[in-house]
């Protein structure tokens, strides 16, 4: 894992540039491909399971959320390849909806980064890179072949890539299949756990003198996802029969030349479906004895679709200057289908009821956006500034069952960074301060509807965005630092969050609790990072920890849902007397007790151990993983479901790479 604050290395694409290509007065961590397929994951979200400052919030083996010191769900903003995947609805981007095949690095930004990201970059931001280079000197055909299977569970995947590149036109195309029978953990098998997906991607790209058009499609759906975090009190089943996402992208570049600026626009036109299903059941009792129970079986049915626009204007001279802007219209809505079906004390149906409404009106939101960023050394500082400006209108239409009839918003928000660093030999310290915001989502502002077996719970038009103000002061190894150090860092952080929004209850109608979104508090999050990475000679050595505390400054009490201090060790020795071209590796984690006033959240300290074995025989690489070696039971922090206990998993990887048949070479 590679955690800098110096220049990224690119992803190699004419037109396409890392997504902070200024933000280098802050932490970034990114991981390549064979540091995120390391111990053979299932999900992007278990590969990052290491990365300073990241938790994972788990409904499901595939359903997670990221968290990012501390803020999680919609308060990190989730992107692919500079694509915001963050919806209108919702509690957080599913990292699960890009496959981890197609995976070539990631970018993990925490802290408050508004200025230039917008909406939902409250926490920070996390960017997945899956775009590899389609244009090189001399033709080129390519083809990738993987398999990968892990027991007990029974995951299995396949996927597959060919790639034609040459200096002027290139095309890709992939695809992969994959599932996951069950969650196994030391208790044994979990019910309602599986999942299958499909993912299928066709890219091509064409360059002519300055100019670069790049254009994609991309398909992927899981289905038949299983929640067994979703499970308990009056909730007996909860799944996602589908979470897919269609997604068209059109990116054009134009390479400047002199006073004329590097011109890029991004336009992506998304389809993502959220299909959800619950059954819930409540007793009820008269005057203290049982008299029947009421089943309610809800599949809510919502589909959001985006389309955007992002034009920059980038001059390399001084002040290496970017102006942007975006616009954005995001439109919602699906059924909810309802049925109630009533026993009595015998168990005999007495009455069904079925009804079919929405759970969130159809709705929309229109977003645009206007900034600029500037990075200039002097005197051997570097000194960066980013000021964006974002105004967003939520407009829903009145239905029988809207909750008010305020169904128009618009969120005005100016959002600023800046930073300084500078080298002193190896050594560089560093200091970072910026700002972040989170508009309210429909959810939110609109949602009318009952949730997990009873509760009525109703949006607010009325709410106002979250927002942040975060600081950021460490020291980290320069450029001029040894070879063999590939980063040493250790930084200080505090993050004072305002307006959080959360549910409260609001009093009872005909015996139904019911309950409203209302900005409630105000939180401070803070806290310290270490890293330190070495490689020399095939041998590996990596390190992180962190320690994290957090506070409501209303109540003064500590947060319970911000992580815990936790670190890792990492070691890689080569073995190739024994394994050809091949390296033995080890992981441990140490993830401290969380301490709650509830007796559910509480756990007990942990510690896992991961290893792993990977070859080259005959051109296909081999690697052999053994995850929790010990059969530790646990579970993630802020998840909701136990890890997998003993897991032993297997892959194969080919990869056919020639001149194209057709060359003078």
């Amino acid at each position: 894992m590679r955690d800098t604050v110096t220049t990224l290395p690119p992803v190699n694409v004419p037109g396409t540039r890392s997504i902070a290509p200024n933000r280098q007065t802050a932490t970034t961590v990114r991981i390549d491909r064979s540091q995120a397929n390391r111990f053979l994951p299932l999900t992007i979200a278990d590969a990052l399971a290491t990365a300073p400052g990241v938790d994972l919030v788990k409904t499901g083996p595939w359903s997670t959320r990221l968290s990012l010191r501390g803020l999680y769900g919609d308060r990190v903003l989730l992107m692919v390849d500079g694509v915001r995947m963050n919806t209108v609805r919702g509690h957080g981007a599913q990292s699960s909806l890009v496959s981890l095949d197609r995976v070539t690095g990631i970018e993990v930004m925490p802290g408050a980064a508004s200025a230039q990201f917008g909406t939902d970059a409250l926490g920070g931001v996390v960017n997945i890179v899956t775009h590899g280079s389609l244009f090189e000197d001399a033709p080129r055909v390519s083809a990738v072949l993987g398999a990968r299977g892990s027991e007990p569970g029974g995951s299995y995947g396949q996927t597959a890539r060919v790639r034609v590149t040459s200096p002027h036109l290139g095309l890709e195309l992939s695809g992969g299949l994959s599932n996951l029978d069950y969650l196994h953990t030391p208790d044994g098998r979990v019910p309602n756990s599986g999942d299958r997906e499909e993912d299928f991607v066709a890219r091509g790209g064409a360059r002519l003198g300055a100019a670069t058009l790049d254009v994609e499609h991309s398909h992927h759906a899981a289905r038949d996802v299983g929640l067994p975090g979703f499970t308990g009190g009056a909730v007996i089943a909860g799944s996602y029969p589908l979470q897919g996402r269609e997604a068209q992208r059109l990116e054009l570049a134009v390479k400047g030349n002199g006073a004329l600026p590097d011109v890029r626009v991004l336009g992506v036109h998304q389809t993502l479906r959220t299909y959800f299903d619950e059954t819930a059941v409540e007793s009820v009792y008269v005057r203290g004895r049982f008299v029947s129970t009421r089943t309610r079986a809800a599949s809510d049915r919502f589909t959001n679709r985006i389309t955007s626009v992002e034009p920059s204007f980038h001059w390399g001279g001084p002040g290496n200057v970017r102006v942007f802007g975006e616009y954005r219209r995001e439109t919602a809505g699906g059924p909810l289908d309802e049925e109630f079906v009533t026993r009595d004390y015998a168990g005999n149906v007495t009455n069904t009821t079925t009804s079919t409404g929405v759970s969130v009106p159809p709705a929309r939101r229109d977003g645009w956006a206007a900034g600029a960023l500037a990075a200039q050394v002097v005197k051997r500082v570097r000194l960066e500034a980013n000021l964006r400006y974002d105004a967003l209108r939520s407009h829903a239409d009145s239905t029988d069952n809207s909750p008010t009839t305020i169904l128009d918003v618009t969120d005005r928000r100016w959002s600023a960074e800046t930073g300084a660093s500078r080298a002193f030999g190896a050594v560089e310290p560093y200091v970072h301060a910026g700002s972040g915001f989170r508009a309210p989502n429909l959810d939110e502002r609109y949602f009318n509807g009952t949730i997990h077996g009873g509760l009525r719970l109703f949006g607010n038009p009325e709410l106002r965005s979250e927002h942040s103000r975060s600081v950021e002061i460490g020291v980290r190894s320069s450029a001029a630092a040894p070879d063999w150090l590939r980063v040493a860092r250790l930084s200080a952080y505090r993050s004072d969050v305002g307006d959080l929004i959360s549910f409260r209850y609001i009093g009872q109608l005909y015996a139904v609790p019911r309950f409203q979104y209302f900005n409630v508090s105000r939180a401070r999050i803070q806290g310290l990072e270490a890293t330190f990475a070495a490689r020399a000679r095939g041998f590996e050595a990596g390190m992180n920890a962190t320690l994290p505390r957090g506070w409501d400054l209303d109540t003064g009490q500590p947060l319970e849902d911000m992580g815990v201090a936790r670190a890792s060790l990492e070691l890689v020795v080569p073995a190739r007397p024994v394994l050809p071209s091949g390296a033995l590796s080890a992981r441990l984690r140490w993830n401290d007790a969380v301490k709650s006033s509830s007796e559910p959240l509480r756990q007990p300290a942990f510690s896992t151990t991961s290893l792993q074995a990977d070859c080259v025989v005959g051109g296909v690489r081999a690697v052999f993983a053994v995850n929790n070696l010990w059969n530790d039971k646990y579970r993630e922090p802020m998840s909701y479901i136990a890890e997998p206990g003993r897991t032993y998993a297997f892959s194969l990887y080919r990869d056919f790479s020639s001149r194209w048949p057709f060359s003078k070479d």
